[in-house]
């Protein structure tokens, strides 16, 4: 059957047919999570459409954050998404080892630094401000989600590097340090990928990701931490609660 009869029998084009049909493959679960999809070729010959509509069709899916792809070795369909209420917490991963989506940590570096004229800004304190700086990738059934750069203002947390940063730093800070967060600042946008980050996400360089800044405040309405996350797009949910005031 060839791609006119297609759209003559079923009244739908070949090219969303491919699409319905392996959306509903991996909605159903008949496609696990990182199973590979159906080459290029196997689709063609399946729907009796040409290879270039079958890239197209495998390119739609992907664009929907239901497949990834993983270089020269195709496409894979995705995990299930992070759902991340903002309006609930500041800290993602302190929902690690709770209720939550499942992520494990991986530690790519710590280091100390100084405080810059932005970070001076997002964090209150002087230019040269002695600061811990760490970077993480955050794992979703060990597939990289989203890479993390977080900045701490050194002075309130002594010996903070003598501990395990494969946690919640926002919970390690509350519990020993009794600098619980209270409230953030968050900023989300679209940007491409710098070449560390693709490389840590296994996407190309310049690849578009989603960045979430955030700015977290002590109680007494004093900033404490800075971060800056970058996603893979077909991984990110961020919802939010209103609550609109008459």
């Amino acid at each position: 059957m060839n791609a006119d009869d297609l759209d003559k029998t079923k009244k739908t084009p070949a090219f969303q047919m491919v699409i319905d049909h392996l959306r509903n493959q991996i909605r159903s679960g008949r496609l696990a999570a990182h199973a590979a999809l159906p080459s290029e070729r196997a689709i063609a010959e399946q729907f009796g459409i040409s290879r270039m509509t079958a890239r197209r069709a495998l390119l739609a899916v992907e664009m929907e954050g239901l497949a990834y792809s993983s270089g020269r070795r195709g496409r894979f369909v995705s995990p299930q998404r992070v759902a991340y209420d903002i309006s609930k917490t500041v800290s993602l991963s302190a929902l690690i080892g709770e209720d939550g989506p499942g992520l494990t940590i991986k530690v790519i570096s710590q280091q100390m630094a100084q405080a810059d004229a932005a970070l001076s800004a997002k964090l209150a304190v002087p230019e040269g401000e002695v600061l811990y700086k760490y970077i993480r990738v955050f794992l979703l059934q060990d597939h990289p989600a989203f890479v993390e750069e977080e900045y701490a203002i050194a002075s309130l947390f002594p010996g903070l590097f003598d501990h395990n940063l494969q946690q919640s730093t926002t919970v390690l800070m509350e519990r020993e340090y009794n600098v619980p967060p209270h409230s953030g600042d968050i900023t989300i946008r679209m940007r491409a990928l710098n070449e560390q980050e693709a490389g840590l996400l296994n996407l190309p360089t310049y690849n578009a990701g989603i960045e979430l800044e955030q700015v977290i405040y002590g109680p007494d309405g004093k900033p404490f931490c800075f971060g800056r996350q970058i996603w893979r797009g077909e991984l990110a949910e961020f919802t939010a609660h209103a609550i609109v005031r008459r």
